[in-house]
């Protein structure tokens, strides 16, 4: 059999077992272990376990349930109402203060958390409902949380972005400084949205008529400096070359769990229901990683990757509509699957076209993670939508939700092309700190 239909076979069982209702790290390895036998017959089984192991057992690979703990730890010791407060309090005289204030705990929280999931669950189950306790309109209150959540994939110490360097063979560490600057970005012009609205719709977003004074505004400070010092602590000692991403997440794992005990959140039952999820969510992350694996090593001994990026160079189409093509797809697989699994299936696809075009890996992560983000707020199965809808007040509805989270998506989509058309704002800052 020809490797066109062997192809065709390969992508299109896996469609179909993931349209049955299959889960995708099935469907992945399914697909692939039939591609496997029709490319090189039983004797090619053998090479699986080598396939998985050799990409599992990688040093960086361990800071991904490392990370995954520290969130963990943090979204139970409290630190989230803390950190809005503090946002709130430094805020409160702008118009829209209390939607600002949320995004910038958010991309706060991002700093200490690297699943985007827990800084929407965190920080949406209080400020949320305050909002809409001050009149704020329901799509906005619920719109700005669920966009802002995503910022965990892009802020350090990214999960997603940990998971694109072991695929790419791209420096988790350089990954996580170029992440930076758009994360930063990406929430002023979020903010900046919100202040607009505030000034032009005060109704939708109601000023702050509470006395704030700099005495408040201060304690606020004092009260989140354990997270502060966290953040210090983990990415400092990546950016100054002082540890790996790996032994960061360690020290912020020692780090948090100091945190959760000062703040007396951390009893035994709740240290189960950590370590519980913890392995839950790492397990899942690995299954998938491991048929990803798996789904790679078909379409490389296939030649797809090669000659799907021989074929669009020959197109002689610009790289501007080469590049719409791979981000419309990225947006499309966004809307119905996670962000795993959107990572590892698209980059050893799209990677070697970028590549080939003469654009850099570091710069593809930063903005598939952007991609990816806007995915986590778009229906029918932006994660985040759901988890914001199971947060709220039992007023407000999932269009609820949807309708608040397509202007943000729409801001970010603004961000993205700013980076694309603008590569050196995402290089800008590892290229100083190398």
């Amino acid at each position: 059999m020809d490797s066109v239909s062997i192809t065709f076979i390969v992508i299109g069982g896996f469609l179909i077992l993931l349209f049955l209702g299959m889960p995708i790290f099935g469907a992945l390895g399914s697909s692939s272990i039939i591609g496997i036998l029709l490319v090189q017959g039983t004797r090619g089984l053998g090479a699986v376990p080598g396939v998985i192991y050799d990409r599992l057992a990688v040093f960086p690979l361990v800071a991904v349930p490392l990370f995954i703990l520290m969130g963990e730890i943090i979204f139970h010791s409290g630190v989230g109402a803390s950190i809005f407060t503090a946002t709130n309090r430094w805020l409160n005289k702008l118009p829209g203060s209390m939607g600002m204030a949320s995004v910038a705990a958010c991309a706060i929280f991002s700093a200490l958390c690297g699943v985007s999931v827990a800084g929407a669950a965190t920080i949406g189950s209080f400020a949320i409902p305050e909002m809409i306790n001050r009149n704020y309109n329901k799509s906005l209150a619920t719109g700005c949380v669920a966009a802002s959540g995503g910022l965990a994939l892009l802020i350090p110490p990214s999960v997603a972005l940990i998971l694109y360097g072991v695929v790419g063979d791209e420096s988790v560490g350089r990954l996580f400084i170029a992440g930076i600057l758009p994360g930063i970005v990406l929430a002023g012009m979020m903010m900046g949205y919100i202040f607009l609205i505030g000034v032009f719709q005060p109704e939708a977003a109601p000023k702050n008529t509470d006395e704030v004074t700099w005495k408040m505004r201060f304690q606020s400070l004092i009260e989140i400096w354990p997270a502060l010092v966290l953040i210090v602590l983990v990415l400092g000692s990546i950016y100054k070359g002082i540890a790996t991403p790996t032994e960061a997440a360690a020290v912020g794992c020692v780090g948090a769990f100091i945190i959760a005990f000062l703040k007396k959140e951390l009893n035994w039952k709740t240290f189960r229901f950590i370590l519980r999820s913890t392995v839950s969510t790492s397990t899942m992350i690995m299954l998938i990683f491991a048929s990803a694996l798996l789904f790679g090593y078909v379409l490389t001994r296939l030649q797809v990757p090669q000659e799907l990026a021989s074929f669009v160079t020959s197109l002689n189409m610009p790289n501007w509509a080469i590049l719409i093509c791979i981000f419309t797809l990225l947006y499309i697989m966004g809307m119905f699957m996670d962000v795993v699994s959107v990572i590892l299936i698209s980059t050893p696809i799209f990677l070697p076209i970028v590549l080939d075009m003469g654009y850099s890996s570091l710069w593809f992560g930063i903005v598939m993670a952007i991609a990816c983000e806007i995915g986590t707020e778009t229906p029918p199965v932006g994660l985040n939508l759901f988890v914001i809808k199971g947060v709220s007040p039992p007023s407000v509805s999932l269009m609820d939700v949807i309708r608040g989270s397509i202007p943000f998506a729409i801001v970010e989509t603004l961000g993205l092309i700013i980076f694309i058309a603008f590569p050196d704002l995402v290089l800008w800052l590892p290229n100083l700190l190398q």
